[in-house]
C-alpha cells in the first residue's frame, strides 16, 4: 500500500508540513507497513496546464494524460496510481498558492473529461485529503467565501477520483519565531501565541484522525463487519 504526502507550501518546516505529517501518523496508526512518499513540490520546475487538449484527443498518444515534460511529468502517474493522497496547501490571497494550483491543475485536468458529468478516466479511485493552513482568522475566511472555493476544488478532486475528499484547517497561523523582525501591524503578535497554544495541538489531532479516517478504508474486515 503506498500513501503520497505533499506538500505545497514552500517551507519544509512550517505550519503546513506539522499537520502533513500528523495525517501519515494517523494513517500509520492503523497500517504501519504502508509505504510512504514524501513530495515537496517547490523542489519541482513545472507550470500549470498548458491547455494544449492533447489528453483530451480521441485516439491520441497522451489521452487520458499530460503530455508535458517538465518536472511533473513522472510525478503525476505516481500520484494517480496510489492508494491514498493527502496535499497540505497554504493559503494565499484568498486561495491555495499557485504552485499547488498549477499542479492540481496537470493532474486532474488530464483524467477528467468532457463527457456528460465530467466522467473520470483516472486509473484508480482515490481518497484524498486537503489540509489548508493560513494567517486569516476563522471569521474573515467565513466572509470572504473561502470555504466555497475548498468546495469546488475538492469537488473536482472527488471527481476525478471518485472518492470523498477529507478536509483539515487550519487558521490564524503564527508565521514568525520574531514578530518584532516584521511589519505586522494589523496583528498582535500575543494574540497569534496565545491561539496557536490552544488551537494547534487541536488542528494536529484533527490531521492525525483524518489520515485515521481514511485508512479505515482500507480495512477489509472492519468493512465487512458494517
Amino acid at each position: 500500500m503506498k500513501i503520497i504526502a505533499i506538500n505545497g507550501s514552500p517551507r519544509r518546516d512550517g505550519n503546513s508540513v506539522r499537520l502533513l505529517e500528523k495525517w501519515v501518523e494517523g494513517f500509520k496508526y492503523l497500517h504501519p507497513d504502508a509505504e510512504v512518499d514524501v513530495i515537496n513540490l517547490y523542489d519541482y520546475a513545472y507550470t500549470g496546464c498548458r491547455s494544449c487538449f492533447a489528453c483530451k484527443r480521441k485516439g491520441g498518444k497522451f489521452y487520458g494524460t499530460c503530455p508535458i515534460r517538465d518536472g511533473l511529468h513522472d510525478l503525476i502517474p505516481v500520484v494517480q496510481h496510489a492508494d491514498a493522497v493527502a496535499i497540505a496547501a497554504p493559503i494565499y490571497f484568498g486561495s491555495i498558492n499557485a504552485y499547488t494550483k498549477a499542479f492540481l491543475e496537470r493532474l486532474l485536468f488530464s483524467v477528467t473529461t468532457y463527457r456528460e458529468g465530467h466522467e473520470s478516466v483516472a486509473p484508480k479511485n482515490i481518497p484524498f485529503t486537503m489540509i489548508y493552513s493560513m494567517n486569516a482568522p476563522k471569521v474573515w475566511a467565513e466572509a470572504h467565501g473561502y470555504e466555497q472555493q475548498w468546495n469546488e476544488i475538492e469537488w473536482y478532486i472527488s471527481n476525478a477520483f471518485r472518492m470523498p475528499v477529507h478536509r483539515v484547517v487550519l487558521y490564524f497561523t503564527y508565521q514568525f519565531k520574531h514578530y518584532e523582525d516584521y511589519e505586522m501591524e494589523m496583528f498582535s503578535e500575543e494574540e497569534k501565541r496565545k491561539y496557536r497554544d490552544v488551537h494547534f495541538p487541536e488542528d494536529l489531532n484533527k490531521a492525525f484522525y483524518a489520515g485515521i479516517d481514511v485508512a479505515e478504508r482500507f480495512d477489509t474486515k472492519k468493512h465487512n463487519d458494517k
